[in-house]
């Protein structure tokens, strides 16, 4: 298995060879170990001899040697203790220094108490069992012999000095021995240690890969993604879930904070499991959301995973082949009607030229007139809906877009004096909308303000302003005028084709209009004004 050296998990801590790596936090856990273990060595040590309360073989052969010996080991390792995890002083300088000082030391303690056979030579299988664990690779041979020639080097000073009375070659053999096996055990070990680190690294970072991989594809999903707890809070969103839902997704957070209709809906799914598919609205400017809902069976706690789906390119097809269906049929009967009103417009023109129609005559051929002439401009106004083609949404600029409809506007109604009073928010910019309808509509709007909504017909005033929704961020223009408004009670209808309370309208001017905003996935809506007057009010769907 591979292992990138350069990871800050991994220490090579032996610099003899390569490929031999160990678990960071874990070599320097055990370095401090066995730090510890030296400072509890080395003053026990001192201090049992200085007291005259440790074996009576401390020291037996130079009691000199072995004071100085065991104050130097206290005193290094106390030192030392300053640069245990130090970055200026590398994790593999330290092992070596503390093991090699414990080699030289120890030796020389064993030698002062009498050689091999004083016992404190096993001391030294400890130092170097750590230096194994510590270090591994080659390092933990290279301790282990080290340790050889020391023991057998006071084994051979001692019997060329005649320092004791009898040599021990065979006890430093089997002791030196006892170091490679000790070696090699610890170095088996630590390679399986490095092993299982390095699977372990791996798979963590396979399981990130994923991760990563997962999200990204999450959040770049057209479709929301919410995946909520057994208490119904928010464990994972997507970006998708907080456009359509027209707010932040917060993680840890309950879902109700987000869309109360949409925790009821799941409430009451997992009530009824047999019905995992809702439709809502989040808001009265946002689109229609259709809600599927679904347990995810592998996660130990109840973890549900709802999919939210934007329909409004679906109402938009559906919208679309109702329009194509109307439109064919109003146009074979606008088209019957219009032969014989025809006949009767021209009988009455016939009519009025003729010298013997009296005088009380004329009233009933001016309603004649009027009337056919209305019934004229539904005629048209139908075969216009039955006409209309597939809208090629664009990005258009509002700014712009809003300069040039207020010049064609005013040169349309012969206007030397401009009514409007066009107000836009910095942050706007770019809509996406097919330019043509959205003509259609706000120049219905406008037409509409300019003859029905002035209180003062000497100074028209049309007050149009684009922004963007607080809660969804979704660009919206409204038209507003200063005239009466609109009565409360004739609010639902006015969307209603052929619905109007004028002598001369047609009643699908804003039936039309509507029409269009939905062919855009947009949404037109009414309301009164504080101050007097109506404002209608075009949401985007997009932001």
């Amino acid at each position: 298995m591979s292992v990138d050296p350069t990871s800050k998990n991994l220490i090579k801590s032996c610099p003899f060879g390569s490929g031999f790596f160990l678990p960071a936090n874990q070599a320097w856990q055990t370095l401090n170990i066995f730090h510890r273990y030296q400072i509890v060595l080395s003053a026990a040590l001192f201090g049992l001899f200085i007291s005259h309360t440790g074996p009576s073989i401390f020291g037996q052969h130079d009691a000199n040697l072995f004071q100085s010996a065991s104050l130097t080991y206290l005193a290094l390792t106390v030192f030392s203790s300053v640069f245990i995890r130090q970055p200026y002083l590398a994790y593999t300088r330290q092992v070596q220094f503390k093991i090699i000082t414990d080699i030289i030391l120890l030796t020389v303690l064993m030698h002062a108490s009498g050689g091999i056979t004083s016992g404190l030579g096993m001391l030294l299988a400890v130092s170097v069992a750590a230096g194994a664990l510590l270090a591994g690779g080659q390092c933990a041979l290279a301790f282990a012999a080290i340790a050889t020639f020391a023991v057998l080097g006071e084994q051979s000073y001692a019997d060329l000095s005649h320092a004791f009375e009898k040599t021990a070659y065979a006890y430093a053999a089997v002791l030196s021995a006892s170091f490679f096996t000790i070696s090699l055990l610890a170095l088996v070990l630590t390679k399986r240690v490095e092993t299982s680190e390095q699977m372990t690294q791996q798979q963590r970072r396979e399981i990130e890969d994923l991760v990563q991989l997962n999200d990204c594809i999450i959040q770049h999903l057209q479709s929301g993604i919410i995946v909520v707890d057994q208490h119904h809070h928010i464990r994972l969103a997507n970006e998708a879930a907080s456009q359509l839902f027209g707010r932040p997704m917060t993680l840890g957070r309950p879902l109700s904070e987000a869309s109360i209709q949409g925790e009821q809906l799941l409430t009451r799914w997992q009530n009824v499991p047999t019905e995992n598919t809702a439709t809502l609205s989040a808001s009265s400017t946002s689109p229609r959301i259709k809600l599927r809902f679904s347990r995810l069976d592998s996660f130990i706690d109840d973890t549900y995973i709802i999919f939210l789906d934007d329909l409004s390119s679906v109402d938009q097809q559906i919208q679309q082949g109702k329009l194509a269906s109307l439109g064919r049929l109003t146009a074979s009967i606008a088209h019957e009607i219009r032969n014989p009103l025809g006949a009767i417009s021209h009988a009455g023109e016939l009519l009025s030229e003729s010298s013997a129609i009296e005088k009380e005559d004329q009233r009933l051929l001016e309603i004649i007139h009027n009337h056919a002439g209305r019934v004229n401009n539904i005629v048209k106004s139908v075969l216009q809906l039955s006409r209309q083609e597939e809208s090629h949404i664009q990005r258009v600029s509002l700014r712009a877009w809003l300069a040039e409809f207020e010049t064609h506007f005013n040169e349309q109604f012969g206007l030397s004096q401009s009514p409007f009073k066009i107000t836009l928010s910095d942050d706007i910019n770019d809509v996406h909308v097919d330019p043509n309808q959205l003509k259609q509509i706000i120049d219905n709007l406008c037409g509409n303000a300019l003859t029905y909504g002035q209180r003062d017909s000497s100074r028209p005033v049309i007050d149009i302003r684009c922004g963007r929704h607080a809660s969804n961020q979704r660009v919206f223009i409204s038209v507003s005028d200063d005239g009466a408004g609109i009565e409360e009670k004739n609010v639902a209808k006015i969307f209603e084709p052929f619905y109007t309370t004028s002598a001369c309208g047609t009643g699908l001017g804003l039936y039309i209009s509507s029409q269009l905003a939905e062919l855009n996935q947009a949404k037109l809506s009414y309301c009164a004004n504080a101050q007097g007057g109506s404002r209608f009010t075009l949401h985007f769907n997009h932001p």
